[in-house]
């Protein structure tokens, strides 16, 4: 049975998501960056990308420990 008082520590599959749609709006961004040559906005939204991926991963950990 589960527990009321017991909380997982797992992030919600909801905010992943939010993380992950984050990072693929990023990613766009980036795209159309470097196809209209822009390397400065290409750089910055590649590097945000990343980092929402980041989060999105620290978020997981703790639910696979």
């Amino acid at each position: 049975m589960n527990d009321p008082k017991r909380r997982s520590s797992f992030a919600g599959a909801h905010d992943l998501v939010e993380q992950a749609e984050a990072a693929i709006r990023n990613l766009k961004y980036m795209c159309a960056a470097c196809a209209n040559g822009d390397k400065d906005a290409a750089r910055t939204a590649l590097r945000q990308a990343i980092s929402e991926l980041e989060v999105a991963r620290a978020m997981l950990r703790p639910g696979v420990e």
